[in-house]
């Protein structure tokens, strides 16, 4: 779809979150996940509860209402009682505090001289206490985009949330081993401008943020997408984990506004008001009784019903339109699976005369439809409620929500958009203060950022895909180190070997990666430079160095016959060659050089130095 994102109002802004790679924020447990057997299990539940100014949240009296069980596990060894609330928390990392600092002053910002850390209120059970503890560090930095300066107006240090395990029949399990990691948090100004500047804006932010000690891999860094338009709202998207989607989220999220619109002035077209959505529901149990339909003959088969409502005037808006809107508020309300709607029908088992049956039975008229729920009858009528209530907003205005981004892309509705009043100071935290020494200390101690490193690697030499792999590694150190032992050592040949060709030995001979120190790497190196190793050859050896890493690497590649061969014998097996590929002779001449060389190196599996079988074949040929 061509969308004309100025004209439509359109208004972006990301929140990024990042783990630090240091321990956690308030306890000295290491940021350590666990995939092993728990060592404990806590069963609690968690209540709404006004907050300083007399109100309660509503997306914490929408957890509340949900009735869940929360279940938290724990391992004896990297957890403390800090994670499960039965102590104070420790006073702040000073190294997380450090490292956001320092993000502040590369980005611009000016940092608090006093920091209060705060409560921010939790009510889903991602944290123990109910309540997540952030700070304020530093306030009205900026970013130079290819598309233009974005505001960065805020920027937070804060405690991750305990990790979702599984969630299932009113019972949701957590793990506290994410609990407490530290997040940097860095919030821009709506001023991105379409889906690419989005990405383009996350990428910069997450560029200097990888030049800090921070955490790497899926699930480290997180980005809440902030999108509205002029005729919608504002809505968040939470946990878009990679960079590639966030330009498919952005548009999405326009184009489901921009529809949401389009449903609201077609029901007032049909003259549709907000009492007609004061529907009465309908057991259908007796037509479904005979069902092939799995899901309604399973559901009945337990002892649950199948019931209705008549949804007036949305025949023709439900299918991709408000159909999977009021499908996700009747999940996210209830403890049913989600719903059946009269647009999507005869489908699933239901057949054209049980749809003629439901219509009637509702009471459908004209452009009516109708929306089908089946199980226990509780649950059914808080779903009921639930998409009753969004059909009545779905006539006055798109809803402020917060919503999940899905594997594909696509995004899915959570909760109501937390209130502005749920954040309170934290009593057991004493103020920070943030001196000038601090900050000229931090200033001339700041990273070198990525930018700079590749522009500076390329200079030594390497290609630039090559340079933006070694800085993304986080090995350029190594390199620098390794090319100013090696000066004889080809710099491709060294930075290859510190990235392509250890994940290599990986993939084709299953080393173990853990085993290899920098010690062997630097050997292999000098048996190359030396003339001794050729560099098809490093992979096969870091291979089985990995597997005997405490064994002398001259002695291995002198065991294994990884060394090169000596030139008498490349010469046997360039006559060999010769002698066999005549034909490319005849007709290359001198020429046939190139191609007689890979058969040479493929005959010596690489055991020959390409320079020396190219001398050979020229005195040959």
């Amino acid at each position: 779809m061509n969308l004309d994102y100025e004209a439509l109002g359109f208004k972006c802004g990301i929140e990024i979150h990042q783990q630090l790679d240091t321990h956690k924020l308030f306890c000295p447990c290491p940021s350590q996940i666990r995939d092993e057997e728990p060592d404990l299990r806590v069963t609690r539940r968690m209540r709404a509860v006004p907050g300083e100014m007399g109100e309660v949240d509503p997306a914490a009296l929408h957890e509340f209402l949900r009735n869940q069980k929360l279940m938290y596990e724990a391992f004896e060894d990297t957890n403390c009682l800090v994670e499960l609330d039965e102590e104070p928390p420790h006073p702040i990392n000073e190294e997380a505090l450090e490292v956001t600092l320092k993000f502040a002053l590369i980005v611009s910002a000016c940092p608090g001289s006093v920091l209060q850390v705060m409560r921010k209120t939790v009510i889903d059970g991602s944290n123990t206490s109910g309540f997540q503890r952030t700070m304020l560090v530093a306030q009205n930095g900026r970013l130079n985009t290819g598309e233009g300066e974005v505001g960065i107006p805020s920027i937070c240090l804060e405690e991750d949330a305990a990790r979702k395990i599984s969630e299932k029949d009113g019972e949701t399990v957590y793990r506290l081993d994410r609990l407490g990691i530290p997040l940097i948090e860095v919030a821009t100004t709506p001023d991105i401008k379409n889906p690419s500047h989005a990405r383009q804006v996350a990428e910069k932010i997450g560029e200097i943020l990888r030049s800090l000690p921070v955490k790497r891999g899926l699930g480290t860094i997180r980005q809440d997408i902030n999108v509205s338009i002029k005729e919608g709202a504002r809505v968040e998207v939470k946990g878009v984990q990679e960079l590639r989607k966030i330009p498919k989220v952005v548009e999405g999220e326009v184009v489901r506004q921009v529809m949401l619109n389009e449903v609201r002035e077609e029901l007032k077209r049909r003259g549709v008001v907000e009492r007609d959505f004061k529907q009465e529901i309908t057991d259908l149990s007796e037509i479904f009784s005979e069902s092939k339909s799995k899901v309604i003959s399973k559901t009945l088969g337990r002892g649950g019903g199948v019931y209705a409502v008549r949804l007036p005037g949305c025949a023709g808006l439900l299918k991709n339109k408000l159909g999977p809107e009021l499908s996700m508020y009747a999940k996210a309300n209830s403890n049913v699976k989600g719903l059946f709607h009269k647009d999507e029908l005869p489908a699933y088992g239901i057949t054209p005369v049980e749809v003629e049956l439901v219509s009637k039975k509702t009471g459908c008229l004209g452009v009516d439809a109708f929306a089908i729920i089946c199980g226990k009858k509780q649950d059914v009528i808080s779903a009921f409620k639930a998409v009753l209530d969004r059909c009545m907003i779905a006539l006055k205005h798109v809803p402020e929500e917060t919503r999940s981004c899905l594997e594909d892309g696509s995004t899915a509705y959570m909760r109501p958009l937390p209130g502005s009043n749920r954040m309170y100071p934290e009593t057991d935290e004493p103020l920070i203060y943030v001196t000038e020494e601090k900050l000229s200390h931090l200033r001339n101690t700041l990273p070198e950022l990525q930018s700079e490193k590749k522009k500076r690697i390329k200079q030594m030499g390497l290609s630039a895909e090559l340079a933006d792999q070694l800085v993304r590694s986080r090995k350029t150190s190594l390199f620098e180190r390794l090319a100013d032992e090696h000066p004889e050592v080809d710099k491709t040949v060294i930075a290859t070997t510190l990235t392509g060709t250890l994940k290599e030995a990986k993939t084709r001979f299953d080393a173990d990666l853990k085993s290899v120190a920098e010690k062997h790497i630097t050997a292999i190196l000098g048996k190359v430079g030396e003339g001794v190793l050729g560099k098809d050859k490093i992979v096969e050896a870091i291979a089985i160095i990995s597997k005997n890493p405490d064994k002398d690497v001259g002695e291995i590649i002198e065991e294994q016959e990884l060394g090169l061969l000596s030139e008498d014998k490349i010469r046997g097996i360039v006559e060999e060659i010769i002698e066999s590929e005549s034909k490319i002779i005849e007709k290359m001449g001198s020429k046939g050089i190139g191609p007689l060389t890979g058969k040479v190196m493929a005959k010596t599996q690489g055991r020959a130095n390409p320079k020396t079988v190219q001398k050979l074949l020229k005195e040959k040929l």
